[in-house]
C-alpha cells in the first residue's frame, strides 16, 4: 500500500472505507478485507466519525488494522497497521 496514513471525509461508511482499501490494495474478487479497531470489527454502516469519536488515541489519530481472507478455499490472514 503506497500510504499508511488517510484523511477520510466523516460522514464516509466503514464500508466505503473498505472498499477504497480494497482498492488501493488490488485485492483480487476472491478475497475479503476486514478491518479491526482496538480488536473490534466494526459494522460496514458506522460512520467513521462515530469511530473516531469511539477509539481515537490520544495523538489525535485512530488506529486500524486489517485483514485479507479468501473467501473460497482455505484462509490466509495478513494482519497490518494502517
Amino acid at each position: 500500500m503506497e500510504k499508511k496514513k488517510y484523511l477520510v471525509p466523516r460522514d464516509m461508511s466503514v464500508g466505503q472505507f473498505i472498499h477504497i482499501l480494497s482498492l488501493r490494495l488490488r485485492l483480487s474478487p476472491g478475497k475479503a478485507l476486514f478491518v479491526f479497531v482496538k480488536n473490534t470489527l466494526p459494522q460496514t454502516a458506522t460512520l467513521m466519525d462515530s469511530l473516531y469519536e469511539s477509539f481515537k488515541e490520544d495523538d489525535g489519530f485512530l488506529y486500524m488494522c486489517y485483514s485479507s481472507e479468501k473467501t473460497f478455499g482455505y484462509a490466509t490472514n495478513q494482519i497490518t497497521q494502517v
